[in-house]
Parts: structure tokens; C-alpha cells; sequence
């Protein structure tokens, strides 16, 4: 019986990652009633870290409140696995996603409601902490978050992973400010106030530490909250997606596998940069398994040029209003269409 895996990121601001492979899952199932699926959500640390990390794991959702990037409550949640390991991720309290256009801005946008989660956390007795970095709103270096966290009981003897995909550092072309910034609102007369800032509050926590921090590779990531957890006496950095396609034992899956299928919001030159739709390609390809992605949008000149992927099938009508497209009723609707078009044996 053919075996498809199924393990798309998330739609950025229209489906979760289980959403979307649910929506993928039973398209197929319409088709062939019979074939044996594996549903498995994915995140490279961004946006439904916790979900999927949660849920390929086996834990449970625990839910706490703290404070979103303007400093107003929010309910939110952490992941517990059987282990003790508690899993977060900032896009679930200070993401870029929870704010309207109109509110974004990283000159006022705080880190703090992650300071506030991880202390309650560590408050239950938590010790081992996995922290998604990826699609914050925030552009601070963690200062917000290193307050909220000061006194904090037991914080010096946590283990801490920082699970991203973002190699940048916390300054420079590639740098958390110039990297970033205006996507999260700033305007071009705020980078260098922006980046002055970081560097200062960098070499701070490099003084802090006592070591090098703000050449690090991924210090950058999630407006610099990389290089404050980086400051903390033990703190890992790992691939978000492979830490994932690890710990939910990925290659074993593979191994009797007909077609993997992966995608997320908007496939792009970014994606292939390492994201992980991108990562899950190589990896099945690695096995020999063939891999499709299916995407919200691709950009036209990846369509029919050379990947990892078999093929890439973008499910929006072209010049079609993104807006409207990302409307979570119409993007299910347009996976099932696409996928009704696909030969996928």
C-alpha cells in the first residue's frame, strides 16, 4: 500500500501547520480512500513551533498568559513533554502576525511577554527549555525579555535550545536591524537608530557573558533574542527543523514511504536558503523518496527550475488577491482543487 508523509509548514497568517496538512490529508483520502497517510506539522522554529513540536512528540498544551509585543495580556501557551522539557516559541506571544500593519513598529515592540512565559515555566520546575525563534515582531535584542526574567529562581542551572534557521548575526548587512527591520514596520530613517541600539545592548551582553556573542551565527534571530538567550550560562543553538525531523524520527518514517509532501505559505529564493520545506526535500531525497511541494504562492522562476522537489504547485489562481487567497476557508478550497489536478502515482 503506498505511504504518503505529509509534512508542510505552516500558511504564514492563513493555515497552522496541522491545518494545512490536515486540509492536504483529506484531499488525497477523497481521491484514494484506501492509502495510508503520516500527518506530521512541521516549523523551523517560527510560526507553530509549538504545536508541532508538541504534537509530534506526544506531549500536552499548557496554558499561560503573558504580554504581546505592545504590552497588552495574552492568552498563550507552552508545550510539556513527558521528559519535563517545556517547548515555546515568540511567535505565539510577541509574533509579527499578531499585530495589525498600522501597529507594527520595532522601535516600541517589546521582547518582554517571552520573559514572562519562560519564568512561569521555570516557576513550575522546568529545567530543559527548547525556544522557537522565528517571526517576532520585536526587534529589542531580548532586553524586554532579560527584564522580565531578572531574579528569576533557577534560571542559571536551565538548559536552553534555541531552535532557528535564521544564521544571521546580531549586526551588519546581514544582522537583525538590516536583515529585518522594515518588514516588522520600521522605516529607512529608523535602521540606523536601530542598529546603533542593538550594537550597544550586544556588547553589553557580550560583557555580560564574558564571551563573543554578537558575531554568533543566529544572535540574529527573532530581533536579536537570540543573542540574549546566548548571554544565559547554558544555551545551544540548533536547526529548528532538524531538531524536529530528528526528534520525531523522520528517517525511520522515510523508509517505506512513497511521496512525501511538503509546502508552506509562499515558496521562495528565502526557501531555499534552507527553510524547511527545503530541508524536508533533501532529506527525502536522500532516501530516495520522491517530494512535492505544495505552496500558497511560488515565486515563477522556481516553478519549472531545478530543486529538491519533484514539483512545486502553487494552489492560488494567478493575479489573484493575496488577501482573499490567504482567507483560511479559500486556501483549504484551493488545496483540494490542486490536488485533485495532481498525478500523485
Amino acid at each position: 500500500m503506498p505511504h504518503i508523509i505529509i509534512a508542510t509548514d505552516s500558511w504564514k497568517g492563513s493555515l497552522t501547520s496541522l491545518q494545512a496538512g490536515e486540509a492536504m490529508a483529506a484531499s488525497i483520502r477523497q481521491l484514494h480512500p484506501a492509502i495510508r497517510i503520516t500527518t506530521l506539522p512541521i516549523s523551523d522554529g517560527g510560526e507553530g513551533f509549538t504545536h508541532a513540536m508538541t504534537h509530534a512528540l506526544g506531549g500536552r498544551l499548557v496554558p499561560i498568559t503573558a504580554h504581546d509585543p505592545l504590552l497588552r495580556p495574552i492568552a498563550t501557551h507552552y508545550g510539556l513533554l513527558t521528559d519535563g522539557t517545556a517547548i515555546i516559541d515568540v511567535a505565539s506571544i510577541i509574533g509579527l502576525t499578531l499585530l495589525r500593519p498600522e501597529e507594527r513598529n520595532p522601535m516600541t515592540a517589546s521582547s518582554r511577554g517571552v520573559g514572562e512565559a519562560m519564568a512561569q515555566i521555570i516557576g513550575h520546575g522546568t529545567r530543559r527549555l527548547i525556544i522557537g525563534l522565528g517571526g517576532s515582531a520585536t526587534n529589542d535584542c531580548g532586553r524586554g525579555m532579560l527584564e522580565a526574567l531578572a531574579d528569576t529562581p533557577g534560571l542559571d542551572r536551565c538548559h536552553i535550545t534555541i531552535a532557528t534557521d535564521v544564521d544571521s548575526p546580531l549586526c551588519g548587512p546581514t544582522g537583525a536591524t538590516q536583515m529585518y527591520a522594515l518588514q516588522k514596520g520600521a522605516t529607512p530613517k529608523m535602521l540606523p537608530i536601530l542598529e546603533r541600539r542593538t550594537l550597544e545592548y550586544g556588547q553589553y551582553l557580550e560583557q555580560l557573558a564574558g564571551r563573543t556573542i554578537i558575531d554568533q551565527s543566529g544572535a540574529g534571530a527573532a530581533g536579536g533574542i537570540g543573542a540574549a538567550l546566548m548571554s544565559l550560562p547554558h544555551c545551544e543553538r540548533m536547526s529548528g527543523i532538524d531538531l524536529l525531523l530528528r526528534l520525531s524520527h523522520f528517517d525511520h518514517l522515510l523508509h517505506d514511504a512513497t511521496l512525501v509532501v511538503t509546502g508552506e505559505g509562499h515558496i521562495d529564493r528565502q526557501t531555499l536558503q534552507g527553510k524547511a520545506p527545503y530541508r524536508i526535500a533533501l532529506q527525502a531525497n536522500n532516501h530516495h523518496v520522491p517530494c512535492i511541494a505544495i505552496c500558497g504562492q511560488a515565486d515563477p522562476d522556481l516553478i519549472a527550475a531545478p530543486s529538491p522537489w519533484q514539483a512545486v504547485i502553487p494552489v492560488a489562481p494567478p493575479h489573484a488577491d493575496p488577501t482573499t487567497m490567504m482567507q483560511p476557508d479559500i486556501a483549504r478550497r484551493n488545496i483540494e482543487f490542486a490536488i485533485k489536478k495532481v498525478q500523485l502515482f
